[in-house]
């Protein structure tokens, strides 16, 4: 996940998607949150969509000081990871004593 030599220490929460859909080739993996843009394979596929979903949570993603990443193979499915920071608990010790909230996804 952090690669190069400075890295990102703060606490992050992580939500990772997993399909076995037909996956995105790797030259449009760096196209594929950008407003409007599908797949060729998609089209090829024939698969309907706007090309705005991705958009729209990359876009939802990065307003909360989060990122998000694609891994992908065609033929085999793709992975989005999403990476948001974690909230500093409130001044007032309010929220210090919940616990932490985890939930597993299953298929």
């Amino acid at each position: 996940e952090d690669r190069g030599a400075c890295r990102d220490r703060r606490p992050r929460a992580l939500v990772a998607v997993q399909d076995q859909g037909i996956g995105i080739p790797p030259d449009a993996q760096q196209r594929i949150f950008q407003r409007f843009y599908r797949a060729p394979n998609a089209d090829a596929e024939r698969i309907s969509g706007l090309g705005i979903g991705l958009y729209v949570v990359r876009e939802l993603v990065e307003l909360h000081g989060g990122r998000i990443t694609v891994a992908s193979s065609e033929g085999e499915g793709s992975t989005f990871t999403i990476f948001l920071p974690l909230a500093e608990p409130h001044e007032s010790g309010a929220d210090s004593d919940s616990a932490p909230i985890t939930a597993r996804l299953s298929p």
